[in-house]
């Protein structure tokens, strides 16, 4: 297959590039910064990804977006991955937002769409439950005339959002639901996650809802369409601790010469390395042929792989590795929370040969 990529594509990630250079840049305590906002990433940034478009690609033209694929989609998040940017692009754009454009009556499009394009309005998807792990379709919450009451957890990006996507079951079955968190009936207690993201526990008390009439089919859609950007994502974490951790490895020096200069360590980067292309390669793979089954089995491969490449670089960098001071640890979290975003590995395995 050819992965190259053309040329609107390719100005695209040279735009994101140069946004992650002048915004990131490397610099661990200005990442830090703009995690400790009361947003849980800068306000500023999101701004700056609405006018260059990165907010509008996952919507299709007519609804005022960009109408970006999966391999423009993929691209970004490879980019956003290796810089280690912290705002919600994954789960604020690619997932809830384009759930309302894909779910939503034209009513909903038209009063919340050019808000989330432009980063004026941001929505997360409340889906999970403690009891129901990684099943879309779980949901002990009940709907009943239109007002919702049960417990949400693991709501990425709820805090500070205008509105909640919820899951939730009535006489019919399990649909999608949306709540304005303005509304009365609806607390989002907030916490932080291990790579310093926000997330929520949404508690819901006969909270006024709009059902979207898309359903669970268009949940089943969105999901794809994240797991496959948090490929990319993971592919450019990786990406990042590798070769962070290949300069480590050529300038720290142990007995008298560089750790890199070591058999041992030069045969784990070069597997690590044989690891990432791998992982790239069925990445894209998987964005050229966006099936269930092409996108679980890409998730499953991508994650071992990431993980691996993330365990190989806190080890070579040693107990620094693992603390806060290097780009290696922060890395290293991301990776363990996409890694499971939506199905570990054993779960994505079972889903592909499901699909199969």
């Amino acid at each position: 297959m050819n992965f190259d990529l053309n040329e609107d594509q390719a100005l695209l990630k040279a735009s994101v590039e140069r946004f992650v250079a002048d915004r990131y840049g490397g610099d661990i305590e200005r990442r830090r910064g703009y995690l400790r906002q009361a947003s849980g990433f800068s306000p500023d940034n999101w701004r700056i990804l609405a006018e260059l478009g990165v907010l509008a690609l996952p919507f299709a033209e007519h609804d005022g977006g960009l109408g970006g694929g999966p391999v423009e989609l993929m691209t970004v998040a490879e980019v956003l991955g290796d810089g280690l940017v912290v705002e919600p692009w994954l789960t604020g754009s690619v997932l809830a937002g384009s759930l309302i454009a894909d779910a939503g009556s034209p009513g909903q499009k038209a009063a919340w769409l050019p808000a989330v394009i432009d980063g004026r309005a941001r929505i997360a998807l409340a889906q999970a439950e403690h009891d129901g792990r990684y099943a879309l379709d779980f949901a002990a919450t009940s709907v009943r005339n239109g007002r919702l009451t049960g417990r949400k957890t693991f709501a990425l990006g709820a805090p500070g959002a205008d509105a909640l996507i919820v899951t939730a079951r009535d006489d019919d079955g399990v649909g999608l639901y949306l709540v304005r968190t303005d509304a009365g009936g609806i607390d989002v207690r907030p916490y932080r996650l291990a790579d310093g993201s926000l997330a929520g526990e949404v508690a819901l008390r006969e909270a006024a809802a709009e059902p979207l009439p898309g359903g669970m089919a268009a949940l089943a859609a969105a999901t794809l369409r994240t797991i496959l950007a948090a490929c990319g994502e993971l592919v450019g974490l990786a990406g990042l601790l590798h070769r962070t951790t290949v300069e480590y490895a050529r300038t720290r020096r142990q007995f008298g010469v560089p750790i890199g200069s070591f058999q041992s360590l030069q045969h784990r980067m070069v597997d690590d390395y044989a690891a990432l292309e791998q992982a790239r390669s069925m990445s894209y793979r998987a964005a050229l042929l966006p099936t269930a089954q092409q996108v679980a089995g890409a998730k499953a491969f991508v994650s071992e792989a990431a993980t691996r490449i993330a365990h190989s670089a806190v080890q070579i960098h040693g107990g620094m590795g693992m603390t806060d001071e290097l780009l290696v640890g922060h890395a290293l979290k991301r990776v363990m929370l996409l890694a499971r975003l939506f199905g570990d590995a054993s779960t994505q395995l079972r889903a592909f040969a499901k699909a199969a």
